[in-house]
């Protein structure tokens, strides 16, 4: 063991200060062994949590707001839960169309997300029910799959389950804000433009619903663009967009007539687009405007979903070949719906946490509901959520009156569905789209750090012009291999000083040291070495920032320590934590041991160095600056 002597009596001699935050215990045991959780005590820790009363209580929130219910709430969940209701039938039958399923499976989604939030959501503010984005993302899939694609939803609601309960949220930290821009304002686009169809009264549906088929298919079928359904979704956009600028009106006698007729526009915009509908029509068979058509009425019916399925063509597709059409979208869907969620609900927590697992938990349950009877997944809808905020929601019951009142209009209904214009559907969601876009995120990028458009453009031009759910990989791939660079590049600055007559090289890095930066380290250093020529003595490496480092580092140091050998010149390793110096001393003892020193100063550290080894005689300039502090 080597030995500091601050004093000739062997009374004053103690333990070398190797590293830092040391225990002088473990290295005169020689005990460097790597410190790993013990496994049993943390399962049986775990065990006795997942058991006990309040995890119950905190998986099941039902049994906590239910239980402090007061009468006096009832009143604010009701106006709240039919208001989004009143909202969500339009949306709902949009999405439901947009997704190319039926409008009613647009309402049989938004009742069971309802359901499940309302009985495992944590954030009272916050209403499921499909999304633009759920219904883009499984458009494709229905063409091929029809009602079969309902496996998708299975699929990706027991994904969501299992990142909830495995706590794998974090997965949601690798998708960067550029990259959610860029697939929100790529989604936007995509779906804006696959309703120009229905507002200028095309007929044809083209090859696809993707950005670049819509437009090919507009602009081929220009002919067939009906005036009457041009008029009225033109004319629907204006009247949504009038609401949406009055926001800020000041009229106080007006106000209030603003508010709800903004929350309620969607509704209104609806009904008058089919009274109009109603009034005009005077031929069932050839109405002025396209309209919805038939809505199934009532409940829908509940069936497994299906694990192999024959399409409208008659293909058959077993498990595995439904899976292959479906793709990345398994994984997309959860990820997408995921963020969504996580989004929305700190949105409307009013600065409290929320419970991550808990949300991802409500999301997968709430779609394990909705595919037992809809193919259309749901996620969190901002929209809605805001009308409900805005409505004076006390508890998650108001999910449930919206659920009630959606039944009771499949129920009663149906009749009044059949009027809606295509063309007034396709006017809410493109205003939906218009405002969707956070364009002021977008110049915050730019304005903060430029290189982040680039991650920004690659997944919105991908989404655009290839698939949306590959895009947002290829996002998520750009921006994860600038994040591999950085750690790859630490930092690294030298200075060369006279300490204790030593001709001295201070290599100082920035931070931890990762195998895909060991190379550079090595490669650097050899260089600056090759500057200053055969007058250094010594290489201090101060790992005062490396808080952990690998095997493959600790092998590149000991090339290091080869290569500077070599050249005649000592290596020390000043001020490394405890932890990342036993990783250096698993590997090879008799070699790091004599390297370690953690002095406070340098000037300490290179005379003890020197006093316990037999550097060359010094052979610095008189021209070389004193030691720095650290």
């Amino acid at each position: 063991m080597l030995v500091d002597y601050e004093s000739d009596s062997p009374m004053m001699q103690r333990t070398s200060r190797l590293v830092l935050n040391q225990n002088d215990e473990r290295i005169l045991a020689n005990d460097y062994r790597e410190n790993l959780p013990p496994v049993t005590e943390w399962i049986q820790r775990k065990a006795r949590h997942v058991c006990s009363l309040a995890m119950v209580k905190k998986r099941l929130p039902v049994l906590s707001w239910a239980a402090s219910y007061q009468l006096s709430y009832l009143l604010f969940d009701t106006i709240a839960g039919v208001t989004v209701a009143l909202t969500a039938i339009p949306q709902s039958i949009a999405y439901g169309i947009l997704s190319n399923m039926g409008p009613e499976y647009g309402i049989y989604s938004n009742v069971m997300g309802c359901i499940g939030y309302a009985l495992l959501g944590s954030v009272k503010d916050v209403t499921m029910a499909p999304t633009s984005l759920t219904a883009i993302l499984v458009q494709g899939i229905v063409i091929e799959l029809g009602y079969g694609t309902a496996l998708l939803t299975f699929l990706s609601a027991l994904i969501t389950i299992t990142f909830g309960v495995l706590n794998l949220g974090i997965l949601v930290r690798f998708i960067s804000i550029p990259v959610v821009m860029g697939f929100q304002t790529a989604a936007c686009l995509t779906i804006g433009s696959a309703q120009l169809r229905s507002l200028l009264g095309i007929s044809s549906k083209g090859n696809g619903s993707d950005f670049v088929s819509s437009w090919s298919n507009v602009l081929t079928h220009l002919s067939e663009v009906r005036l009457a359904d041009s008029l009225l979704g033109v004319g629907s956009i204006a009247f949504l967009l009038l609401f949406r600028l009055t926001k800020n009106a000041d009229v106080c006698s007006t106000r209030s007539f603003f508010k709800y007729a903004r929350l309620l526009s969607n509704a209104i915009v609806v009904v008058i687009g089919a009274a109009l509908a109603f009034l005009l029509t005077t031929d069932i068979d050839h109405p002025v405007f396209h309209l919805t058509g038939p809505v199934k009425p009532g409940l829908p019916s509940f069936q497994l979903p299906p694990f192999s399925y024959t399409n409208e063509n008659g293909t058959v597709y077993d498990f595995g070949e439904m899976v292959g059409v479906m793709r990345t979208t398994i994984i997309t869907i959860p990820l997408v719906t995921t963020l969504e969620i996580v989004s929305v609900g700190k949105a409307f927590s009013r600065g409290k946490l929320i419970d991550a697992t808990q949300e991802m938990i409500a999301l997968g349950v709430s779609n394990l509901l909705v595919c037992f009877c809809s193919p259309v997944p749901v996620a969190a809808s901002f929209t809605r959520s805001a009308i409900n905020s805005s409505s004076g929601v006390r508890t998650p019951l108001g999910c449930a009156i919206t659920a009630t009142v959606l039944m009771l209009s499949l129920a009663l209904l149906t009749d009044a569905l059949y009027y809606i214009p295509k063309a007034t559907l396709a006017s809410v969601v493109i205003t939906a789209m218009l405002f969707l876009v956070d364009y002021k995120e977008i110049g915050n990028i730019w304005r903060t750090k430029k290189l982040d458009m680039i991650p920004y453009l690659a997944t919105a031009l991908s989404c655009l012009f290839y698939e949306l759910d590959y895009g947002i990989l290829i996002g998520i791939a750009v921006h994860c291999a600038f994040l591999l660079y950085l750690v790859s590049s630490p930092r690294l600055s030298a200075e060369v000083c006279l300490a204790s007559d030593i001709c001295v090289l201070l290599v100082r890095i920035d931070q931890a040291l990762a195998f895909s930066s060991a190379e550079l380290l090595r490669d650097w250093i050899l260089e600056r070495i090759a500057e200053h020529g055969t007058h250094l003595d010594l290489v201090v490496i101060d790992g005062q920032n490396v808080h952990t480092l690998d095997m493959t580092v600790a092998k590149n140091i000991a090339s290091i320590e080869g290569d500077l050998r070599a050249r005649h010149i000592s290596l020390m390793l000043w001020r490394f934590e405890e932890v990342v110096a036993f990783t250096l001393l698993r590997m090879n003892k008799e070699l790091f041991f004599p390297l370690l020193r953690a002095d406070n100063e340098l000037e300490q550290a290179v005379s003890r160095w020197k006093h316990l080894h037999s550097p060359p005689p010094p052979s610095c300039l008189p021209t070389l600056t004193a030691a720095p502090s650290p």
